[in-house]
């Protein structure tokens, strides 16, 4: 699988179970053996889904259409995606890291950091 490949993944899989919340695709995009890095997340196929349907069930605000991917890189059998979200009327950056195997997610790492109205020095986080 090459890397330009495992980025379009990634990039739909966003798009199809996270933005438009259609968890029927989750064998498509999500391998048997999911680990999830996550303290707040569950391994497997059926924690993501229950954190995932906590996000369904949640309204989708306004600002969430604004949300988007800034960069994403690909090295060997990971990917990693640079996020700008919009969620409860804050700004946060997000970076996360997946491996993949036979096309599908395996291992999920992410980090958030909530933007500051202000920063420093003009340095953008974007």
């Amino acid at each position: 699988m090459d890397q330009l490949e495992n980025k379009q993944i990634v990039t739909e899989m966003y798009r199809v179970l996270i933005r438009d919340r259609n968890f029927a695709f989750i064998d498509k995009y999500i391998d048997d053996n999911y680990i999830q890095h996550s303290p707040s997340v569950k391994d497997g196929k059926e924690g993501l889904l229950s954190a995932l349907s906590l996000l369904g069930s949640l309204p989708k605000s306004l600002d969430a259409a604004s949300s988007r991917i800034v960069r994403m890189m690909a090295e060997g059998d990971m990917v990693m995606a640079h996020l700008d979200i919009k969620f409860g009327g804050k700004q946060i950056a997000v970076v996360d890291i997946f491996k993949l195997k036979d096309k599908k997610i395996m291992e999920h790492w992410s980090v958030e950091q909530e933007v500051p109205v202000d920063m420093p020095h003009n340095n953008g986080m974007f």
